[in-house]
């Protein structure tokens, strides 16, 4: 496989492990699956937020309401993720490499559920099958996987740890670039996860929870 080399991480890769296994407590055991327990409560509170934007997606499409995707998680184990569907039905192929909010692909309600980041809350039963866990580097389509570990060193280091529902770059990239900037987004995103796999702990969890709450309270106020 090559790797783009010109690309210098802040640290070295052969030490991710040994970070990933010191974090592997039996205190982080148990805020994992405390963390759980709350995707599991969250996703019954939100049941009346689905059953609305239901509503909405039926009276503005006539597609699936559920998208769910093959992805790679944690050690590169395959798993099926939940979204909120906010393309048009038949788009998966025009968008392997991603897709942003002014593209004709989006529907008009899934440009507000992508915009507020609540299209990956069904992932939340994600979680509770135990495939991810709430902080973490995100899944992303296998498509866009391949290209980006056949041109970013040690990309796949990213699955020694959970993917996780929120990350860094969730909360500081409002949207996908795509062409010859797509590259250079996904050098920073990485930048950020490697940041968390190294550092990963309670503390940071809770950092990232509030961040992420922040950006949605944030992006609902000035919609």
């Amino acid at each position: 496989m090559n790797y783009n080399t010109g690309f210098q991480l802040g640290y070295p890769l052969e030490r991710l492990d040994t970070v990933v296994s010191e974090t592997s407590t039996r205190r982080y055991r148990l805020w994992q699956s405390g963390m759980r327990l709350a995707a599991g409560i969250a996703l019954l509170a939100m049941l009346p937020m689905f059953a609305c934007i239901w509503v909405a997606h039926k009276c503005n499409d006539r597609g699936p309401f559920f998208f769910k995707q093959s992805r790679r998680g944690y050690q590169g184990k395959r798993f099926e993720i939940y979204k909120i569907r906010t393309m048009r039905v038949g788009s998966e192929k025009a968008t392997a490499l991603g897709t942003q909010l002014s593209s004709p692909q989006v529907t008009s309600l899934g440009r507000i559920l992508r915009k507020l980041k609540i299209d990956e809350a069904p992932q939340l039963l994600n979680i509770l099958r135990g495939d991810m866990t709430i902080v973490g580097p995100r899944p992303i389509p296998l498509a866009l996987d391949e290209e980006l570990c056949a041109k970013l060193y040690g990309f796949e280091s990213r699955y020694s740890t959970m993917p996780g529902l929120t990350s860094i770059g969730q909360i500081c990239i409002d949207d996908n670039a795509l062409g010859e900037e797509m590259l250079h987004d996904w050098k920073l995103r990485f930048e950020g996860e490697l940041h968390y796999i190294r550092n990963q702990s309670i503390s940071y969890d809770l950092l990232m929870v509030s961040m992420t709450s922040c950006y949605v309270i944030k992006k609902l106020l000035n919609h």
